[in-house]
């Protein structure tokens, strides 16, 4: 099973208008220094995955995209492999709690996303010798193993096709 180090915890508010209660996170790193993000909690009722999400899943996600332009919270789906219709809302407001995508002017549930991530990546990185051991709760369904994680293999077979 693969070990990971908690570089921080918190909590945000949700995006939804109608939503209340707060999203709990941890960022986690492995031995080798990738990154991960790790919903913990939900202070509403609704479902999420307890998946560890690479954090190289979510910069696949992102690549690409034109700085400025607005994107949905459901781009971040096949950054998942559970399949909870709240969890790229999650996660989209977790990336807004960390300021690496702020909200449009003109649409609060749209986003663009913000310059500085390889600078958030270090400087949470450079936590890393200090940080505490992290083991989270298996999730059933998916296996943990020390295999590399193949992210766009797993993006690729995500994606479903569009219903005619």
């Amino acid at each position: 099973m693969k070990k990971y180090h908690c570089l921080k915890s918190s909590k945000t508010t949700k995006i939804g208008l109608r939503t209340t209660g707060f999203i709990h996170y941890k960022v986690l790193a492995d031995q080798d220094q990738q990154l991960y993000l790790h919903i913990t909690g939900n202070d509403d009722d609704g479902y999420y995955s307890k998946e560890v999400i690479p954090f190289e899943a979510i910069e696949q996600v992102i690549k690409g995209l034109k700085p400025n332009s607005a994107l949905s919270s459901g781009v971040f789906k096949s950054a998942f492999v559970g399949q909870s219709n709240n969890n790229a809302a999650f996660l989209a407001a977790i990336l807004r709690n960390e300021k690496l995508l702020s909200s449009m002017a003109d649409a609060v549930r749209k986003h663009s996303v913000q310059p500085g991530w390889d600078t958030w990546k270090a400087t949470l990185l450079k936590a890393i010798d200090t940080a505490k051991p992290y083991e989270p709760e298996p999730v059933i369904g998916i296996e943990l193993d020390d295999e590399p994680l193949d992210v766009e293999g797993v993006l690729e077979k995500k994606q479903r096709p569009k219903k005619s």
